[in-house]
C-alpha cells in the first residue's frame, strides 16, 4: 500500500500543466492574380510553389455583374397613330368593320375541361346549306362543315375603359345572334353579364330542345333573357310544340311569361312581346302539315292563333 501511495504521489508531482500554444499564422491564400508579388509569395517566399498549386487548383473567375434592365423607352409621339383624335363617324367605322358581321354569329353550347359549361362560335354553315333536319324536326349538324367562322375582333373591348365604352354596345347590339339550343343561349346570357344581356337586340333559336336537358334549359334561359329589355326581334326557328296555333302559343307562354311580362312592364304595354317575337316555318310541325298548302300559308294561319292565345293568356 506504501508502495503504491509513494508512486501515485511521485507521478502527480512529476505531471506538468498544459499549455495551450497559440496557433501558427500563416498568409491567407488568394486564388485571382495579383500585381505585386509579396501577394504571391507563400510561407518563406516560395513562388515556385504558389505557382505549382495554382496549377493544381482549378480556376476560378469573378462573376461580372450584370446590368440592370432598362425599361423600352417610349416612342416618339409624332410615331404614334393618333387614334383617339379620330373623329366619332370615323371611329364608328372601323368599330364596325372590326365587330360586326353580315352573317349571324353562330353560338353553339360546350365544355371546358370537361366541366364547365360554356359556348364556343361556330361556323356559319352550321345551321345553313350543310345542316340537315332529322325525322322528328331536330337540328343536327353536319360531320364536316364547312368552317367559315365571321372575322372579328372582341379583344378592342380589353383595350381600355374609354373604348370598352364606344365598342360594348356595338358588338351585342349591332349583330345578329344564333344560338343552336336553349342550353347555349342560357350559358351566353349567364356569360355576357347583365350589362351586356341589355345591349342585345337580335336573336336566333334554332333549337328549343333535342333532348330533355335541352329542353329543360328553355324556362331559366327565358328568366335571364327578362334582362334584355331593348331586345327587338326574338326570332323563332325552329319547332315549339305539336299541333295548331294555340298550342304552340301556351307552350311558349309556359317557358316564356316572365320574359312577355317583363318586356310589356318595360315597353308600357302588356302584349309588346308580340311585337318581337317571329315565327318561321320551321315552326309549323309534321303534323300539321295540310296536302295542297305550303308551309308559308300555313304559318299565316298559326301566327293569328298563336298571337290571340298569348293575348288571351296575358288577361288572364
Amino acid at each position: 500500500m506504501d508502495f503504491l501511495g509513494a508512486s501515485t504521489s511521485s507521478f502527480k508531482s512529476r505531471a506538468t500543466p498544459l499549455r495551450i500554444l497559440p496557433k501558427r499564422k500563416r498568409k491567407e491564400t488568394t486564388y485571382y492574380p495579383s500585381d505585386s508579388e509579396s501577394d504571391l509569395e507563400g510561407e518563406g517566399g516560395d513562388v515556385g510553389k504558389f505557382d505549382s498549386d495554382m496549377d493544381e487548383a482549378p480556376s476560378a473567375q469573378k462573376a461580372k455583374a450584370t446590368p440592370p434592365v432598362q425599361p423600352p423607352k417610349p416612342l416618339p409621339k409624332k410615331k404614334i397613330f393618333p387614334f383617339a383624335l379620330l373623329p366619332a363617324e370615323l371611329k364608328n367605322k372601323i368599330y364596325f368593320f372590326a365587330l360586326t358581321s353580315d352573317e349571324p354569329i353562330h353560338l353553339i353550347s360546350k365544355r371546358r375541361d370537361h366541366y364547365r359549361h360554356t359556348v364556343a362560335l361556330g361556323d356559319t354553315d352550321t345551321f345553313g346549306r350543310d345542316s340537315r333536319r332529322g325525322s322528328y324536326g331536330y337540328l343536327r349538324r353536319n360531320d364536316n362543315p364547312t368552317i367559315r367562322k365571321p372575322p372579328l375582333v372582341p379583344q378592342l373591348l380589353a383595350l381600355n375603359r374609354h373604348l370598352h365604352a364606344e365598342t360594348q354596345p356595338i358588338l351585342y347590339g349591332a349583330n345578329t345572334f344564333a344560338v343552336e339550343n336553349m342550353k347555349a343561349l342560357h350559358t351566353f346570357l349567364a356569360s355576357i353579364g347583365l350589362k351586356n344581356c341589355e345591349s342585345l337586340q337580335q336573336l336566333s333559336v334554332k333549337q328549343l330542345g333535342q333532348s330533355r336537358s335541352t329542353s329543360s334549359m328553355a324556362y331559366p334561359a327565358f328568366v335571364l333573357l327578362a334582362n334584355a329589355v331593348n331586345l327587338t326581334r326574338l326570332e323563332m326557328d325552329c319547332a315549339i310544340s305539336w299541333g295548331d296555333g294555340d298550342r304552340i302559343g301556351r307552350a311558349f307562354w309556359r317557358e316564356a311569361h316572365h320574359w312577355i311580362e317583363s318586356i310589356g312592364r318595360h315597353k308600357g304595354r302588356r302584349d309588346a312581346a308580340l311585337d318581337i317575337v317571329a315565327l318561321t316555318t320551321k315552326t309549323v310541325s309534321l303534323w300539321y302539315e295540310r296536302p295542297g298548302q305550303t308551309k308559308a300559308k300555313l304559318l299565316e294561319g298559326i301566327v293569328v292563333d298563336f298571337e290571340t292565345e298569348l293575348r288571351g293568356l296575358l288577361k288572364a
